[in-house]
């Protein structure tokens, strides 16, 4: 996201950290994200030991998810545990080498990108399968998604690979001439105006706005689709005659109820647009904010930032337990790994078996 590459937002401004939105703001980058890390750390690990177990790991939505997990763990450890250094250690990882100033940026952006563009695979994923049931086996195997999977993580690579260019490891001198900071920049003025003007609005539509889009108009589709199949079913009445003489009747067919591995999507989406959208909404304004604004003001921005930025890493650290709260197969796995002497009260309830591609 835009602004990333910042300790604080408005570091020219000496006299606002006497306010006590600014301490408060401090506090919040010391305190949350170790939190943020360890749950995402254990979460996300969790989530890939279940989703590669046997019975699940065929399901093309398991793959979809084992992947995201690898991405948050990038986006927690390249991203928001730098962040912790600079507040709590006063050590940034970019401004101790070339490497780790251009690899940095670099893993931070596109492993953000990375995650937002998984959601967007696993959701037209959910879209084929709701729409063309039949030819769903075929259009969403293993291979495709694997295909789609790696064909996107070469392009975000790609499309964030100008930022390997652009920042640079420098020094800046005293008056003596003697190496006094080291600091990741932009290379030339050139490519610091598009990096901080051009370029966070074409990373927001990267990141949130195309994402959200997809996600939300696939949505759209699949309650859609799960409507008219409800109104299908109830609509599906024999003539009470054809019964006995008992009354009308409704004939077999489908539940139309929304299958686990959908209602798991809902959830994530759901968790994606509310953690992702302040950033976004952020980084839009935080230059119009700006304008004539005084030292409070900045010190109220600084606080919102650190808000803003630990809602978005939230989406990244808490998967596990949205997949347990709302898939059913994948809860059940979870619960024969880490409860074996329920192992038998599981085997009964899935007796019952879920379609293939459910989680």
């Amino acid at each position: 996201m835009a602004n990333m590459s910042n300790t604080t937002t408005s570091v020219q401004y000496k006299d606002y950290t006497k306010y006590a939105e600014y301490k408060a703001g401090i506090l919040i980058w010391k305190i949350i994200p170790p939190i943020l890390i360890i749950l995402g750390t254990v979460g996300n690990g969790l989530s890939i030991l279940v989703l590669t177990r046997r019975s699940i790991r065929t399901s093309t939505t398991a793959l979809f998810l084992t992947v995201l997990a690898f991405s948050d763990l990038v986006v927690l450890y390249s991203g928001l545990l730098r962040q912790w250094l600079i507040y709590l250690f006063d050590i940034d990882v970019r401004e101790i080498s070339q490497f780790g100033c251009k690899l940095n940026i670099w893993l931070v952006y596109s492993s953000l990108d990375f995650s937002a563009w998984i959601l967007v695979g696993v959701t037209l994923e959910r879209v084929v399968s709701a729409w063309l049931p039949h030819s769903a086996q075929t259009l969403c195997s293993r291979r495709s998604a694997a295909g789609l999977i790696i064909s996107l993580g070469i392009f975000i690579l790609a499309f964030n690979a100008h930022l390997l260019y652009g920042m640079v490891f420098k020094y800046t001198f005293d008056h003596s001439g003697h190496a006094e900071l080291q600091k990741c920049v932009e290379v030339n003025n050139r490519y610091k105006d598009f990096f901080n003007v051009t370029w966070p609005w074409i990373d927001l539509c990267a990141f949130c706005l195309i994402p959200l889009t997809v996600i939300v108009m696939g949505n759209w589709f699949i309650v859609f689709k799960l409507i008219n199949s409800q109104r299908r079913v109830h609509s599906r009445v024999v003539p009470s005659s054809a019964v006995n003489g008992r009354g009308p009747t409704t004939t077999p067919g489908p539940c139309g109820k929304p299958s686990s591995a959908t209602a798991m999507l809902f959830t994530l989406n759901i968790v994606f647009l509310f953690s992702t959208l302040p950033i976004s909404i952020y980084n839009i304004g935080y230059i119009y904010w700006t304008e004539g604004a005084n030292e409070r003001d900045h010190a109220q921005l600084d606080l919102w930032w650190a808000i803003v930025n630990m809602l978005m890493y939230v989406n990244n650290s808490i998967n596990f337990f949205l997949y347990c709260l709302s898939g059913a197969k994948f809860r059940r796995e979870a619960i024969r790994i880490f409860c074996p002497w329920k192992q038998n009260r599981v085997n009964v309830i899935g007796a019952i078996r879920l379609p293939a591609d459910d989680l």
